[in-house]
């Protein structure tokens, strides 16, 4: 099946939705960090959860979402375009076993911070804590706090016994309250997101369409006419690091560091943590770097 991302409204009822199936490009991230069975299963709910949230945003717009935790999960960051396009990294990549998956992986309260932009301008941005102990639940609280959108997100991932290929299925749904809608009743089928019939279609290894999904949900709503869709750009996996903006992490560096750096005369590695590419900067490179006038 081709991951693809939809959004679109249902007739009748005051709530919007996004849709996605992201088991090929999140498969593709997470071995690129070379995640273990733990590390796919989050961070491929985070994946899936921005990419529902940029679908919503207008055209060229982008959501940064970084959650910080305080067990043995430190920090999940995902960066996802309106345009479909998505990186991320989880630290660790590795658990190992986790007979705990609470309050040992997730720790104290910890918080997410989401950052909207647009062509490198941020547009808006906001901190709530993370409590929820699921970094798709965490974001949609977000949404319900600093956007004051009430929303419900639910991410279904299945998984191979096969290194080379570990992801069966990875898909998530995420409905929104339009103005108007009767908050009750908007949580009445949000909660039905959680009913094992649901979630048992989200996560099925077949494929799914949206209007079966959205009719287990509220084919008994009164007033449901359809659905109504929209196709978003299909998600995949983009990180536009380069040696340019390598060299723009070299210029944060102290003097007094640069000064050991270049009586080593030794090459500067940097590793992209998003993609994993590792760059070897030449001191030359290095020192051109610093002598750059910053642009204005």
């Amino acid at each position: 099946m081709n991951d693809n991302l939809i959004k679109g409204h249902l007739k009748g009822i005051d709530v919007a939705f996004s849709y996605a199936q992201t088991t090929n490009t999140v498969r593709e991230i997470i071995i690129g960090h070379d995640c273990d069975p733990v590390a796919a299963h989050l961070l491929g709910r985070a994946l899936t959860g921005a990419l529902l949230s940029a679908a919503v945003l207008p055209t060229e717009h982008r959501i940064n979402v970084c959650w910080k935790y305080k067990g043995t999960l430190r920090t999940i960051v995902v960066d996802a375009g309106q345009d479909g396009t998505v990186r991320g990294f989880i630290s660790p990549a590795q658990f190992g076993s986790m007979e705990d998956d609470g309050d040992a992986l997730y720790g104290n309260v910890g918080n997410l911070q989401t950052v909207v932009s647009h062509s490198g301008k941020v547009l808006s941005s906001g901190t709530t804590p993370v409590s929820l102990h699921d970094a798709a639940n965490d974001l949609a609280y977000a949404h319900c706090i600093s956007d004051q959108v009430e929303t419900g997100l639910n991410v279904m991932i299945g998984f191979n016994p096969d290194p080379e290929n570990p992801l069966k299925i990875c898909r998530g749904l995420m409905i929104q309250a339009l103005p108007g809608m009767d908050l009750e009743r908007f949580d009445g089928i949000r909660r039905r997101m959680d009913k094992p019939v649901f979630r048992e279609l989200l996560g099925s290894a077949e494929d799914v369409s949206i209007e079966a999904l959205m009719q287990t949900l509220v084919a008994e709503e009164s007033g449901f006419k359809g659905v109504h869709t929209d196709a978003c750009p299909a998600p995949k996996f983009v990180c536009p690091c380069n040696r340019e903006k390598m060299s723009a992490v070299v210029r944060t560096l102290p003097i007094p560091e640069r000064m050991e750096l270049v009586q080593k005369n030794e090459n500067v590695e940097i590793r992209c943590q998003f993609c994993n590419t590792l760059y070897d900067l030449s001191i030359d490179e290095c020192i051109a770097a610093w002598n750059e006038k910053p642009a204005h």
